[in-house]
């Protein structure tokens, strides 16, 4: 396992990315596609949680240390008449450095058919009411739409911190897809918090909810070993008010 340092044009603060196998844990927000993880917040994974339109999504991780977790691109096919020659320990796992790459392309991507089709797509009504519009829809075939799916995201994890990244951090959201379940990628992505976290120097508390009646008993020994996690104890009195997000 390896950690690097980098910085991408459309943020001026440093993101922090990890390696492993191939596998690719990234603090960068704009690397997150949003439309997976609105199905993950939508699933039985995060009971404790309920999707959200883009925007307040967006919001969301802007305001956040996110952490994302990616499976590997793979490797280009090789050149016609050199497969049969390349011995299999010669074959090279993909460059994370170019997974990185890609997964940031395919966002900018989106981003730009985003604006495109927001531009084309809608036209307002002189002459109606100032404020009636008209939407054309461009009619996608299935086929396209399970190819795009498909190929759109390679986002499988998922952890993000509220914090002033100074003296507290609220670990919430954390998730990783169940078909990559078993490989402890989620003991990694964890790894990689508490590596953050165990960087604040002025840290008062670092906290989290866990909900006692959906394996609580586990999650609260995983992060007891995770993050040295512990039970409030009696002299300290925990006080919130359910909002209208909360569900459990």
């Amino acid at each position: 396992m390896s950690g690097t340092i980098t910085t991408t044009p459309h943020n001026a603060q440093h993101c922090k990315t990890w390696t492993r196998d191939g596998f690719l844990i990234s603090t960068d927000p704009f690397l997150i596609h949003i439309p997976t993880l609105q199905k993950a917040f939508d699933s039985d994974d995060m009971y404790w949680a309920r999707s959200m339109p883009e925007p307040e999504m967006r919001t969301m991780l802007d305001h956040s240390f996110c952490f994302g977790l990616y499976s590997p691109t793979p490797s280009p096919p090789p050149a016609p008449g050199t497969a049969d020659a390349m011995d299999s320990s010669m074959i090279l796992p993909p460059d994370p450095s170019t997974t990185l790459h890609e997964i940031a392309e395919g966002v900018h991507r989106r981003q730009q058919q985003q604006q495109k089709k927001n531009k084309q797509g809608t036209t307002t009504i002189q002459g109606i009411a100032p404020t009636t519009t008209t939407t054309t829809t461009k009619r996608i075939d299935s086929s396209e739409k399970e190819k795009e799916d498909s190929s759109s995201s390679s986002l499988i994890g998922f952890a993000r911190g509220i914090t002033d990244r100074v003296t507290f951090f609220y670990l919430t959201d954390v998730w990783v897809s169940s078909e990559w379940r078993g490989q402890g990628l989620g003991k990694w992505l964890i790894s990689c918090v508490q590596e953050v976290v165990g960087d604040m120097e002025h840290l008062r508390r670092c906290m989290l909810v866990i909900g006692q009646h959906q394996g609580g008993k586990e999650a609260e020994t995983f992060y007891a070993k995770s993050m040295k996690m512990e039970r409030l104890g009696e002299d300290v009195v925990p006080l919130h008010w359910k909002g209208p997000g909360c569900t459990f």
